[in-house]
């Protein structure tokens, strides 16, 4: 407290407890005839006093009270009389004033001592709730860590098996599909095919040529080896594949719709890669609308964080929470035929682009899934690179 604020502290309850003092002589003034001969509130004014100002306040009223009580109410009037009994009155009056006065300051100390405590008491909880939120963030952060980690271990051990298994698949079909585009050039060679066969024999050996691409990619990307990125008209894309799957989708009564919320402009990506991603959700959304329905894709651009968006969503059966937490793993499926990889390879061939895929949270009817793209894979790397520094 600075000098200028203890000056005028002593000011307000000096002159506080002078006024109440000359308000209880009023009083006492008033009331004599009633109140004769006990100046009562001459003796409130002192206690009074002593409460609210303090020891030295309190004390200060009690002498003057006691003075004025033995000039004005005591006989003889009007003069002091320093009698043995007159000074006995006085000093018990002054000493149950400084009594008082000594009581309510212990008290008054008591309750700021108190006060203290309490606020560094809470200060204490304050402090230990955020120790005890940092700790648990970093608990989160640390069990979140473990847990991609772990999950990151699993991954690596079922692409090991499907490394191995790749690699006997690309052996066990390698003679047949040899055999098989052999004669598809025979045909070819054919004049007297129509236009129409021509076409259908060129969409046979493109499909033959994905197949083996398909099976080259899956050995590929259980090696780790790095995958080629070229300018990829995104819409193009799936629309090829919307064109691939038509006879599909009208064989199961399904009908698909692509909407487009604005021009994509060419993103660096592995355009095999990627048709096999679109071709997987697809023929999940197939197998999960057996009675027919229809398939939505949408497409879109962030341009605040570079990437496109695209969304696939049907109205089949749909995926519990349960099912959506294993569906990128490895040799994971709840159908009841099927190896458990189109999923797995598809989140290797997002994740390859340094993009995200991830089921829609939440859907009232059917499946749903995000994927996020970067238009460069520039973007990519510094993301990547962000990520890994923090």
């Amino acid at each position: 407290m600075t000098r200028q604020k203890q000056v005028m502290d002593l000011l307000k309850r000096y002159g506080g407890s002078l006024l109440v003092f000359a308000v209880a002589f009023i009083l006492t003034r008033l009331l004599w005839p009633v109140l004769q001969p006990a100046p009562v509130p001459l003796f409130f004014a002192a206690i009074i006093a002593a409460f609210w100002g303090g020891f030295g306040p309190g004390l200060f009223v009690a002498v003057i009270s006691a003075l004025a009580i033995d000039f004005s109410f005591v006989p003889p009037y009007d003069h002091f009389e320093w009698t043995p009994q007159n000074l006995v009155r006085m000093g018990v009056f002054v000493a149950v004033s400084a009594l008082v006065s000594w009581l309510n300051t212990t008290r008054k100390k008591l309750i700021e001592e108190r006060g203290e405590l309490l606020t560094k008491i809470e200060g204490f909880n304050e402090d230990l709730k955020k120790e005890v939120a940092e700790a648990t963030e970093d608990l989160t952060r640390t069990n979140d860590a473990l847990l991609r980690a772990q999950q990151h271990i699993a991954r690596s051990e079922r692409l090991a098996v499907v490394g191995q298994m790749a690699a006997s698949l690309a052996h066990e079909i390698g003679t047949p599909l040899n055999a098989i585009s052999g004669h598809l050039e025979l045909l070819t060679a054919n004049k007297s095919n129509d236009s129409d066969s021509r076409r259908r024999i060129r969409i046979i050996r493109q499909q033959l040529d994905f197949i083996v691409g398909t099976v080259r990619r899956l050995v590929d990307w259980t090696h780790n080896r790095e995958i080629a990125f070229e300018p990829v008209d995104l819409e193009k894309l799936v629309r090829e594949v919307l064109w691939l799957v038509k006879p599909t989708l009208e064989e199961h009564s399904i009908t698909a719709k692509l909407t487009i919320s604005h021009r994509m402009p060419p993103l660096e990506a592995n355009r095999e890669g990627l048709q096999q991603v679109f071709l997987n959700l697809i023929n999940n959304s197939i197998e999960a609308m057996a009675g027919g329905g229809q398939i939505n894709i949408a497409m879109k651009l962030d341009d605040q964080r570079g990437n496109a968006e695209v969304l696939f969503q049907d109205n089949g059966v749909g995926i519990s929470p349960q099912d959506a937490q294993h569906l990128f793993e490895p040799m994971w499926t709840t159908k009841a035929s099927g190896g458990g990889f189109g999923l797995a390879i598809a989140h290797e061939t997002i994740t390859a682009h340094g993009g995200e895929i991830e089921v829609l949270p939440d859907q009232v009817v059917g499946a749903g899934f995000r994927l996020r793209l970067p238009l460069t894979q520039a973007k990519a790397f510094e993301e990547e690179l962000i990520s890994h520094v923090a």
